[in-house]
């Protein structure tokens, strides 16, 4: 709902007049979730007053009408599947009115507006290259499992709908009692404010809403073939823009879908193309081939006389040392560190990038600066994050990949610069990385010298 009311307020301030619609009248009576709502006169008025606030800007009004044309499709078949009723969809409306990457004061992220302490919790996936609370799917089946457990401990889809809000702790204290296993509800001058926002956003959407086409575009779930692939690629595939398809998967912060994901490509095609291509088919990443340029290096130390061999296995066993970790002297902390020789911190479970900042006496702005993270971005437990500049070089010369790595944990593991990283790799963006890679720390890979591998099974 705050995000509406922003809009509404740029719009006045910038002296747009807008006209009203048709003024849509309080039901005396409604459903939601299978309960049927009855009002008083005052609760009538409130949610009156919130219906039309929602309804008065056409414009804006408009917009967001065509959004629910766009996503309820989805978030309705994803609702079903969960048994949870049709109409939490207009909870989802009135969260974030459907701007999936929207992130509130409080750090709620995405189209449900959740947490990133509940999104642990509801086992969503946070971390570097994925934020499942901007997937319109995998966010909705969190949703859901969250309401289906506090419907069972309320008895009551209501109850369920405060504690998403107010936390099952304050749902308690503001749910009555007579209203658990209630098939028939009055709302009355105790209502809570949310339970009467989201009736309101039912009632101002519910006729019209998610009934009709968008008014450009229809959303296909693509959830196979698109791992390991460049959204540049699927979407020169689909003969769409890259900045169209990276607005509608903002849950991806790279430009490669990383194998791990369980999220599905959400691809906006024209009408009039839905049906030309209904599967993705893409040839495989050419990061995932060998291709003839490139080549695996045996393990044994190179010949006398033979052109360009280095002993790879001597840098795999001194890469073992690295992050080098040193106490600080004289620090109140033990978790204030030098880690290959630049001031870090060690994430615990629960810090945030906010926490750590203030530990370290320096700027939000500037901690994620050097630790080339986003403001909310989960912190990983056990890793390090520096607060003084990293480099451009490494104090080894290579690194040989293992399993689940990528580019960003191996420059933190280092101590260097992820744009450095790719530089001396000839990477243009961070891609998904083979085990056994072997990346260049120091200088960067002559281009004469192919991509080469080192065989960790036999070291």
């Amino acid at each position: 709902m705050r995000w509406f009311f922003m809009a509404i307020a740029l719009v006045l301030l910038s002296g747009w007049s807008v006209d009203a619609l048709e003024p849509i009248v309080m039901p005396k009576a409604m459903k939601f979730a299978g309960i049927h709502l009855k009002f008083t006169d005052a609760v009538r008025s409130r949610v009156q007053e919130k219906v039309n606030q929602l309804t008065r800007p056409k414009k804006i009004f408009s917009e967001i009408l065509d959004r629910t044309h766009l996503f309820f499709p989805l978030i309705e078949k994803t609702l079903a599947e969960e048994n949870v009723p049709d109409d939490f969809k207009f909870q989802a409306l009135h969260e974030s009115m459907l701007v999936g990457d929207a992130v509130s004061y409080t750090h709620d992220v995405g189209f449900w507006q959740i947490h990133k302490v509940a999104a642990i919790d509801l086992k969503l996936m946070i971390d570097h290259p994925v934020d499942e609370r901007m997937h319109l799917i995998q966010s909705t089946k969190a949703a859901a499992r969250f309401l289906k457990s506090h419907c069972q401990y309320f008895d009551s889809w209501l109850g369920a709908l405060l504690a998403y809000n107010r936390g099952r702790t304050g749902a308690i204290k503001l749910f009555p009692k007579e209203y658990r296993g209630a098939k028939v509800v009055r709302l009355n001058d105790k209502t809570d404010g949310y339970i009467i926002s989201v009736v309101a956003t039912k009632i101002a959407f519910g006729k019209i809403a998610g009934k009709k086409k968008h008014s450009t575009y229809k959303l296909c779930v693509y959830d196979q073939g698109h791992h390991g692939q460049n959204l540049k690629d699927i979407a020169a595939h689909f003969k769409i823009e890259e900045k169209l398809l990276f607005k509608h998967n903002q849950w991806l912060r790279t430009s490669v879908v990383p194998d791990h994901t369980q999220c599905a490509l959400l691809v906006p095609l024209l009408h009039t193309d839905v049906s030309m291509r209904p599967i993705l088919k893409l040839p495989k990443p050419v990061n995932n081939v060998l291709p003839k340029d490139k080549k695996v290096v045996s393990n044994s130390p190179p010949k006398q006389g033979q052109s360009h061999r280095i002993d790879y296995a001597k840098y795999l066993q001194s890469a073992k040392i690295f992050p080098e970790i040193r106490p600080l002297n004289n620090n109140c902390s033990s978790r204030l560190i030098k880690a290959n020789g630049r001031r870090a911190i060690v994430a615990q479970k629960g810090d945030t990038v906010a926490y750590l900042a203030q530990l370290v006496n320096m700027s939000i702005d500037k901690f994620l600066l050097i630790n080339e993270i986003k403001k909310i971005d989960q912190l990983i437990p056990g890793h390090i994050y520096y607060y003084s500049a990293k480099g451009s070089k490494a104090g080894i010369h290579y690194h040989v990949v293992a399993p689940g790595e990528d580019t960003w944990s191996i420059a933190q593991r280092y101590g260097i610069k992820q744009s450095a990283l790719l530089e001396k790799n000839r990477m243009q963006q961070p891609e998904p990385l083979e085990k056994g890679r072997i990346l260049w720390l120091r200088f960067i890979r002559p281009s004469k010298i192919p991509v080469e591998y080192y065989n960790l099974d036999l070291s």
